[in-house]
């Protein structure tokens, strides 16, 4: 899901560049409403490829699945415990769901490290409601109806929240331990072992993480650095569209980077090396426009003089 606002994006943002690449220069000449029309047509058939693929990509998820269409199951769950804190009882499209929520003092609803317990642990928010309403489209629509009634209401507790998120990845010892956290914890059952085996062919151990750590695993960790690069990524893109020969794909960079960090941070429960890894190669690419920079601004002093 992490990627969904950003393909909506570049749905209408590739033919735009596109259009404005090739169909601007045209405007002033006989042909201008040829390449208007070629741009609205470049846009409307990105729109509706997306509509026609995302559509059917839901349908086969919902047919695999047994359940209706859908990008995930359980939406409406994670978005409830992600925003957990800012819940308040009103909100609650269900009376049932309402008093869970003003019972919150008995699960930590408020406490900012425990939103991932919100949707898993026993006697939290989403296995509480879970107790009392047994029907799965209900319980989502519930929980997914009360979270975004939170962010129509008070959206700004929601980009608070996210802020949290986010200053919370600039603390050094805590995100070690995340990166640590990444590599698996925990302890499996013996049914979701025996899942693991028939479903995927997989043997996995019982006891997480797994010791000891393969060459990969062991470079990840000592890689963690390197996240505090990537959580600046849109400032290192902005840099990057400042300073790159073709501006319009440098833009594009930023506006990727930009949407992936606002969507990982306010749809994550804490801080995490997993979660933004997908800013990373974005990240690297910003680098590699900034060096080419560099390197064409040294070229001309490293020239020697012509005789």
């Amino acid at each position: 899901m992490s990627y969904l606002l950003v393909i909506q994006a570049c749905t209408i943002l590739l033919p735009l560049i596109a259009f404005a690449r090739c169909g601007l220069p045209l405007l002033h000449k006989r042909t201008s409403k040829t390449a208007v029309l070629t741009g609205l047509t470049h846009v409307i058939a990105s729109v509706t490829m997306m509509l026609v693929m995302h559509g059917a990509y839901k349908y086969a998820n919902g047919r695999l699945s047994n359940r209706e269409p859908a990008y995930l199951d359980e939406t409406g769950a994670h978005l409830a415990a992600v925003w957990a804190p800012a819940l308040k009882p009103p909100d609650a499209s269900d009376p049932r769901f309402d008093d869970i929520i003003a019972n919150g003092d008995q699960f930590k609803i408020k406490d900012l490290q425990s939103r991932n317990a919100q949707q898993y642990a026993e006697g939290f928010l989403i296995k509480r409601w879970r107790e009392i309403e047994k029907d799965r489209r209900t319980k989502d629509r519930v929980t997914r109806e009360t979270a975004m009634n939170t962010l129509r209401r008070r959206p700004l507790a929601i980009v608070g929240l996210t802020v949290k998120t986010y200053m919370g990845s600039w603390n050094l010892r805590a995100i070690q331990w995340y990166a640590r956290t990444d590599l698996g914890y925990g302890k499996l059952t013996d049914s979701q072992l025996k899942t693991l085996a028939e479903k995927f062919r997989f043997q996995a151990v019982k006891q997480f993480p797994a010791q000891p750590f393969s060459l990969l695993q062991q470079s990840f960790l000592m890689a963690w650095p390197y996240s505090f690069l990537v959580i600046v990524s849109p400032l290192v893109c902005a840099i990057a569209t400042c300073l790159s020969r073709d501006r319009a794909f440098a833009l594009l960079l930023f506006i990727h980077a930009s949407i992936l960090m606002v969507v990982v941070t306010a749809l994550s429960p804490q801080p995490g090396i997993r979660y933004i890894q997908p800013v990373s190669l974005l990240t690297l690419l910003s680098i590699a426009i900034c060096v080419d920079w560099v390197a064409r601004r040294l070229r001309p002093a490293a020239m020697p003089p012509a005789a």
